[in-house]
C-alpha cells in the first residue's frame, strides 16, 4: 500500500514558514504520532519543499510522498516509523 492510499492522521499546515520553522513545524507535527501514523503536511515556500523538508525526512528515514498541490503549494505525506 502506498502513502496515497493511506488516510492522513494529522494535517498540518506551514503555509507561510520559511526554513528554520518549516523543519522545526514538520519535527514538532511528527513528535506525538504513533509508528505507522501519516502526516499530511502542507508547505508553501519551495526552499523547504524541494530541499529543508526532503533532507530532514530522509535523515530521519521517514517514507514520503511529496506533489504539488498548486503553484507555490506542496502536499508532503509522511510515515512515522520510529
Amino acid at each position: 500500500m502506498s502513502l496515497e492510499d493511506n488516510k492522513p492522521d494529522v494535517t498540518a499546515d506551514l503555509s507561510g514558514k520559511t526554513c528554520p520553522y518549516t523543519v522545526m513545524g514538520a519535527r514538532d507535527a511528527l513528535k506525538p504520532l504513533e509508528t505507522g501514523q501519516v502526516l499530511e503536511l502542507f508547505i508553501d515556500y519551495e526552499p523547504a519543499a524541494n530541499e529543508s523538508i526532503p533532507n530532514f525526512l530522509k535523515k530521519k528515514k521517514y517514507p514520503y510522498n511529496v506533489s504539488k498541490v498548486e503553484e507555490g503549494k506542496w502536499k508532503f505525506l509522511i510515515e512515522k516509523n520510529d
